[in-house]
C-alpha cells in the first residue's frame, strides 16, 4: 500500500522508551496490583469473620417477635462491673463464683419450666461481650431461646 502522506506516521508514545522485553510487564502491572489487592481483602476479611462466639439465628419475620416466658433476667452495668438480677438475687458476671452460682441457678430453673426461653432485659450501656457471656451461659444451662427485649413506649433517650 502506498502512503500518500495524508496522515502522519503513528507514534509509539511512551512505548518508544525502555527495553522492549519489559513492555508486557508494564501493561500487566495495573492488573497484577488489582489482583493482589483483592487477594489481600480476601485474606484480611477471613480473619475478621472467623471468630468464636454465639451464633444468633434470627428469623425473617421481623423485629417484633415475642414469646411468653417465666425466666427473666435484668442486666445492668454499674461502674466497671455488670450485674445480673435473676430470681431475686444479684450476680456479678466478672466474679467466677458469682458466675458459677448464676449458672447453677439458671440451670435449675430452666429444668423446672416447660418453656425454655430466657427473657433478658438489658440496658443499652451493657457491653456486647457481656451479652455474649449471658447468652453462652443460658445455652450451657439448657435454655433453648434467649430473647433480648427492647424498651417499648416512653422516652428512648
Amino acid at each position: 500500500m502506498i502512503s500518500w502522506g495524508w496522515k502522519p506516521e503513528r507514534s509509539e508514545g511512551i512505548w518508544r522508551y525502555g527495553l522492549p522485553a519489559f513492555k508486557p510487564f508494564a501493561v500487566a502491572a495495573p492488573w497484577l496490583s488489582v489482583i493482589i489487592l483483592i487477594l489481600m481483602f480476601y485474606i484480611i476479611g477471613g480473619t475478621f469473620t472467623a471468630a468464636k462466639g454465639v451464633l444468633f439465628d434470627l428469623p425473617d419475620a421481623g423485629i417484633a417477635d415475642g414469646e411468653s416466658t417465666e425466666l427473666v433476667a435484668l442486666v445492668m452495668p454499674v461502674r466497671n462491673e455488670t450485674f445480673v438480677f435473676f430470681d431475686d438475687s444479684r450476680y456479678v458476671l466478672s466474679e467466677p463464683t458469682s458466675y458459677d452460682t448464676l449458672a447453677k441457678r439458671l440451670a435449675e430453673r430452666v429444668s423446672r419450666t416447660e418453656r425454655k426461653t430466657l427473657l433478658v432485659l438489658c440496658d443499652r450501656r451493657v457491653d456486647g461481650g457481656e451479652l455474649m457471656k449471658i447468652t453462652a451461659l443460658a445455652k450451657m444451662s439448657g435454655a433453648e431461646k434467649v430473647l433480648f427485649a427492647e424498651k417499648s413506649g416512653g422516652i428512648d433517650k
